[in-house]
């Protein structure tokens, strides 16, 4: 049951990334954004507005999922961020919002909702800098926020395992990581604990393929998916998910709003 639900999500995850890679289609041009992200060019990744500011979202879905006598025990923390960053000093300021969901999947009780469970945790101000979040509340642990956009060194000596689309479809690329490229890469910021790797995956989606001088491609989106499982305290292995899915706004909205949102938040974090 265990292993049937994770490939579901991680074929899911897949089928959403690649949109359906055709073997022919139009070849991306994603050499320079992926050159500015390896080297923690924000300036060219986000199209910030001049000033260096650019709206951000960031969404961590960490799944837990354990089978016992009684089903399939799962526990969700969905982490989302949101906020704008300044390219300059590499700080975000915002919100974060965190919701914990735990259910209990058997076969006697399929078709209900008897053992979901909702928990609202908190809702916060947020600063973001030097690869940790602080919350304007002393007392809240906001660790789980985990951006990675600024801290993908490493990504520019992967081969993308697709890099064409077909006219419908998605513009992006795709890679497939091995466990020494996740470890140095990916997990040297991440820090993850674990006892067996499963996979990691890098998706990066632009908003068109082909990079113009005069109209270049923008980033949409980051997505990295990692499975892996760890031992619990009574030493019984767990399967895991860890997904942190990355949204940017167009150069045109951060012209327009991105400073007004950032002094907005900044003020409201500082209050």
């Amino acid at each position: 049951m265990k292993k049937k639900v994770k490939a579901i999500l991680v074929m899911t995850i897949t089928a959403t990334l690649l949109g359906g890679c055709s073997l022919g289609g139009t070849k991306i041009e994603y050499e320079r954004l992926v050159k500015a992200l390896d080297e923690g060019d924000m300036q060219t990744v986000m199209t910030p507005s001049d000033e260096g500011y650019a709206y951000v979202q960031e969404q961590g879905i960490y799944s837990t999922y354990e089978e016992k006598e009684d089903g399939e025990h799962s526990k969700i923390i969905y982490q989302t961020t949101e906020g704008v960053y300044n390219t300059k000093d590499k700080s975000l300021y915002g919100d974060t919002t965190q919701n914990i969901v735990t259910d209990i999947k058997n076969e006697k009780e399929a078709w209900t909702n008897k053992n979901y469970k909702k928990e609202n945790v908190y809702n916060t101000n947020i600063l973001y800098k030097k690869g940790q979040g602080i919350s304007s509340n002393q007392n809240l642990d906001v660790s789980t926020v985990k951006f990675i956009i600024d801290r993908l060194q490493g990504i520019g000596k992967l081969k993308p395992k697709h890099d064409r689309a077909g006219f419908d479809e998605p513009k992006g690329v795709y890679y497939s990581l091995t466990e020494s490229q996740f470890q140095e890469i990916i997990n040297d910021k991440l820090q993850l604990q674990y006892n067996k790797f499963g996979s990691a995956t890098i998706s990066l989606t632009f908003d068109r393929a082909k990079d113009y001088k005069e109209n270049p491609m923008e980033v949409s989106a980051i997505t990295v998916v990692i499975n892996y499982d760890k031992q619990n305290e009574e030493g019984k292995m767990l399967s895991k998910i860890q997904q942190i899915l990355v949204n940017f706004r167009d150069k045109e909205y951060n012209t327009e709003n991105a400073k007004t949102k950032y002094l907005e938040y900044e003020k409201q974090y500082n209050n």
